[in-house]
């Protein structure tokens, strides 16, 4: 179900076969995670003061859990984490605490063996709770979300977590001057963010493709200028 994939970065990923796509780029595992989302995300929160001391992150989905690992691995001290993560696939979370992770993950290895065996970490700083089902469920019992990462399957194999109806839902749980990061540059998602009121963003990195960054709030990023796009090909969206 699952092939190995060795990154230009070094890290290490796999592909699912049942979706025929890889939960990261060939560019790398850990080079995607850090500048399309946790760095980003993470300059948000500093604009915001930490959002008073806590960050509150949902990753959306766990699968190999690169995106959550690499948040508490960069977490700026004296701040709470609470990471909330659904995934579908149990099995591929339990089967984590044999992964070879890069070795800098070794430092939290008790952490990621916590995951796989219980969905569940938590101490003085950090909290981690994968639910194992439905994410489009599971998301309409949070609130005040900070960070948002988006980071499913392509619309093509998941249209489901793609939709305007989908990111409705994921604009009611964030928090107003919270943050929404993506691999994804397609139109249509692009189109469903700026829809729905948000601004569009793309991260100033040079050493990997670009990505999306959305807020409602004004943001020092590189801004996408997206009106004139919508002259030219209109605005079209995916729908459940």
């Amino acid at each position: 179900m699952y092939k190995e994939v060795i990154t230009k970065d070094g890290s290490l990923t796999l592909k699912n076969e049942k979706y025929n796509e890889c939960y990261h780029s060939s560019e790398g595992a850990i080079k995607e995670s850090l500048y399309k989302h946790i760095y980003p995300a993470f300059e948000v929160a500093k604009k915001n003061n930490y959002f008073g001391g806590e960050i509150k992150i949902l990753d959306i989905c766990y699968g190999l859990g690169y995106n959550t690992l690499l948040s508490i691995l960069n977490k700026p001290k004296n701040i709470k984490l609470k990471i909330f993560s659904p995934e579908i696939d149990k099995n591929l979370v339990k089967s984590l605490k044999n992964f070879q992770y890069p070795k800098e993950f070794n430092k939290i290895r008790h952490i990621i063996e916590s995951i796989s065996k219980n969905f569940f970490y938590k101490d003085e700083n950090i909290e981690v709770d994968i639910y194992i089902g439905n994410a489009r469920e599971y998301i309409k019992n949070l609130k005040n979300v900070d960070i948002i990462y988006q980071d499913a399957f392509s619309p093509k194999v998941n249209k489901e977590l793609w939709t305007i109806e989908y990111f409705s839902d994921l604009k009611k749980i964030l928090n107003k001057k919270g943050v929404i990061t993506t691999y994804s540059v397609a139109t249509p998602i692009r189109c469903t963010l700026y829809k729905l009121g948000f601004k569009l963003y793309t991260h100033p990195y040079e050493n990997i493709r670009k990505g999306t960054i959305a807020s409602l709030d004004s943001l020092n990023f590189p801004k996408v200028n997206f009106e004139e796009k919508l002259k030219r090909v209109g605005c079209k969206v995916l729908k459940d």
